[in-house]
């Protein structure tokens, strides 16, 4: 039993570079989470890898499930959630670039915390290849010799502590150059090719 026990801490522990790396690749999540940092602030903009680490939850728990059998078999839903987030990054970045003053300055009408949570997880949720990539991975963590249950647990509760510190850390490092383009319009084009770029790479996928 010790055996098992230490095998599987191994496991987790050996996770956790390995999905922090993918997460911190270039993405649609990523330039979502920079976008509404350099908008909001980072205060404010914590809701964004909170809404990505309930996202990645989701994802875990569809896969070590087996939930995503059903979700493969509808591909077509897949494909129009993903064209729904599409087309709702390019409207907050055409918002962006048509914005007649900073869109950094305070706003009269902020996006409330709940939407930035609930918009976070819809930008991840509609992103096919998350899921995919959860599917290619979380199974290789998984010790034959274990409690299937504990494990699946134990690693789900991970990737989401380290989808939050990944994400968090981009709402963190962009909101250092947040100050310095708060007065410039040029923040506009800034922010919206962030949401822009974000959207490319969601079609990409």
């Amino acid at each position: 039993m010790m055996n098992n026990f230490l095998s599987n801490t191994d496991l987790l522990l050996a996770f956790v570079p390995v999905f922090a790396s993918v997460l911190a690749l270039p993405g649609p999540n990523a330039a979502f989470a920079v976008g509404q940092s350099l908008k909001y602030g980072v205060v404010r903009s914590l809701f964004v890898p909170f809404g990505f680490m309930l996202a990645t939850g989701l994802h875990a728990a569809m896969v070590l499930s087996g939930l995503w059998v059903l979700v493969l078999l509808y591909t077509s839903v897949l494909v129009i959630l993903k064209w729904l987030g599409v087309l709702y990054l390019l409207y907050l970045g055409y918002k962006a670039f048509t914005a007649k003053s900073s869109v950094l300055a305070v706003s009269p009408e902020p996006m409330s915390r709940r939407t930035m949570l609930t918009t976070a997880m819809f930008v991840s949720l509609t992103n096919p290849k998350a899921l995919l990539a959860s599917l290619m991975l979380y199974p290789l963590f998984i010790h034959d010799a274990g409690s299937y249950a504990t494990q699946s647990v134990a690693l789900g509760l991970v990737a989401m502590l380290v989808s939050f510190g990944v994400y968090g850390g981009y709402v963190l490092a962009a909101s250092l150059i947040r100050r310095r383009l708060v007065r410039s319009r040029r923040a506009n084009k800034i922010v919206g090719a962030f949401y822009l770029g974000a959207a490319g790479a969601l079609a990409a996928k």
